[in-house]
């Protein structure tokens, strides 16, 4: 079996948590978990002819818009796994896609919802799904054990934990922070004494681009079963979260 391969709508990759993709009690981090399964779906949209490249050409980009994980066990260091995204639905102007990560046995450890948009690159419209008729798209209904994506909302009054300016290291190729690294800086922004605690749920909705020079207002407050936060530059909300621990 090769690294990579597809399985009907089923796109999956072999990986191993390396030391560099865990946290100081080598669990993997919550980016590391981001980041696989946002580069799992961009190669399955680029393996079926609608990468980046080519939908800049058309003037139309895939985007981000919300992403639910529930974790049954964390993976730890040096964890082979599988991992798996499907398109599996369009809702509305949703393209719902959903995620898997079991380890080599087939125990699942985490699970996925996510929903993604079409825009036009120049306008910021958001265009409807059925404009986006090529490639060789499959889907599959089946829902992963992941409940679908919530919708969070701005919370006022929350107490300013601190600012995060935007690093150089942060920005991949649309020249905006890449959606991964907003779960690196949700963790870092933890309280102490939740950091090491376990998720068992983690939700997060990309509100706005966040670009080269721009300061995000860290606000944040601890929840019934977890903690919420939230980044803000200039009034404007980017991102929120949600752990529930």
């Amino acid at each position: 079996m090769s690294e990579q391969w597809y399985d009907g709508a089923y796109f999956s990759r072999k990986f191993i948590f390396r030391f560099g993709d865990c946290d100081l009690n080598k669990n993997a981090s919550l980016y590391s978990v981001l980041k696989l399964l946002s580069e799992l779906a961009g190669e399955d949209y680029e393996r079926r002819g609608l990468g980046f490249e080519y939908l800049r050409a058309k003037g139309r980009a895939l985007l981000l818009s919300r992403v639910r994980l529930n974790f049954a066990s964390m993976p730890v260091h040096l964890d082979r796994v599988i991992a798996s995204t499907w398109e599996r639905t369009i809702r509305g102007p949703y393209f719902l896609r959903d995620y898997e990560i079991k380890s080599e046995s087939g125990e699942l450890l985490v699970s996925g919802s996510s929903q993604w948009f079409l825009v036009d690159i120049m306008s910021r419209e958001v265009l409807r799904p059925t404009l986006l008729a090529e490639g060789s798209r499959q889907t599959d209904l089946r829902k992963s054990a992941c409940p679908d994506c919530e919708k969070l909302r701005k919370t006022d009054e929350m107490p300013l934990l601190g600012q995060r300016p935007v690093y150089f290291s942060d920005l991949d190729g649309n020249g905006h922070v890449n959606n991964a690294v907003y779960g690196k800086i949700a963790v870092d922004f933890l309280p102490e004494a939740l950091r090491g605690r376990e998720i068992r749920d983690f939700s997060i909705n990309y509100f706005m681009e966040t670009k080269p020079n721009e300061t995000l207002e860290i606000c944040g407050a601890e929840t019934e079963k977890g903690y919420i936060l939230q980044g803000i530059s200039n009034d404007t909300l980017h991102f929120g979260c949600k752990f529930c621990l």
